[in-house]
């Protein structure tokens, strides 16, 4: 496969020390990539006008003048902001913008945006969960602007991505499919909100493998033949893993490997692109070896 990174060190200016989201995670993601000699990709901010889409104009304007006021603060118990979270947030925003314009221009195969602030829980008009703007939800929207009629995302963060599920819950184009902890933060992700094109699968703390690979072999596989899309979306969380210090599930490095095979290969037999945006993972060494393993299976493909 054709893979490039997208990255930047402003990403890393985003930053509270005593935060379990902090600078530290991008560095340790960071290190397997520049040892592969992976080619890496300049983002640029996201286009106003796409943001507008995904994001309210008053929360944008909420973020910006916050940021701008200098003094760091937080949007929610849990979501912390400084002077350089607003470039931060449209930077990877942008990424993902980038990325699915090059990935339908045929110019990579996989795109990976290593990006922070993540994005899943990030509603219309507010942050949560340590996410600002909705990464991903961003990159589903501009390739339906760029003519896509049928888009994939698959979220395997411990955490339900509220925030994407919610931006096209009435968008039959966005097939939302998500494993998670449940009930487990933020509280959403049962299969009560399961419709046409939402798929969810909660699973129990302590979930591990097992569960894991009969989920991605089977249950992800069918739902992404049956749908048919022509890029395949993915919020890449690593907080599935059984170091994290933040969830309760079980998977281990060869179970996330295992993971990240299924989604690869359920790509390759619809001959279709795919872009992987990072979401949690909060374990720094576990953090690293998922991201040699991913980008393994990606290179290798």
């Amino acid at each position: 496969m054709k893979v490039g990174v997208f990255y930047s060190e402003l990403f890393l200016k985003h930053d509270l020390p005593t935060h379990p989201e902090n600078a530290l995670r991008l560095k340790y993601f960071m290190e397997p990539v520049f040892e592969l000699g992976i080619p890496l990709l300049k983002p640029s901010p996201v286009s106003y006008e796409l943001l507008r889409a995904v994001h309210s104009e008053n929360y944008i304007q909420e973020v910006l003048m916050s940021c701008r006021e200098g003094a760091p603060g937080f949007f929610d118990p849990d979501t912390y902001y400084n002077q350089y979270t607003f470039d931060a947030a449209t930077l990877a925003s942008g990424a993902n913008e980038r990325g699915v314009e090059l990935l339908l221009k045929g110019e990579y195969e996989a795109i990976f945006c290593a990006v922070r602030p993540p994005g899943h829980h990030a509603e219309r008009d507010r942050a949560m969960g340590f996410c600002i703007f909705n990464n991903v939800a961003v990159a589903a929207v501009k390739a339906l602007s760029m003519g896509v009629e049928r888009v994939f995302i698959v979220d395997f963060d411990a955490h339900h991505g509220n925030g994407t599920q919610k931006a096209f819950y009435d968008n039959e184009k966005v097939f939302y499919f998500s494993t998670h902890q449940y009930p487990f933060y933020p509280g959403t992700g049962s299969t009560r909100e399961n419709n046409s094109h939402v798929f969810n699968v909660p699973l129990k703390e302590g979930s591990s493998d097992r569960e894991f690979k009969e989920v991605y072999s089977r249950l992800f596989q069918e739902k992404l033949r049956e749908f048919s899309p022509e890029i395949l979306l993915v919020s890449a969380g690593y907080d599935l893993h059984r170091d994290d210090p933040l969830t309760g599930l079980e998977a281990s490095d060869e179970g996330v490997k295992e993971i990240v095979e299924e989604i690869v290969k359920g790509a390759r037999g619809l001959k279709i692109p795919i872009l992987f945006t990072l979401e949690g993972g909060y374990n720094l060494q576990a953090l690293k070896r998922c991201s040699k393993l991913t980008f393994e299976v990606l290179l290798n493909s």
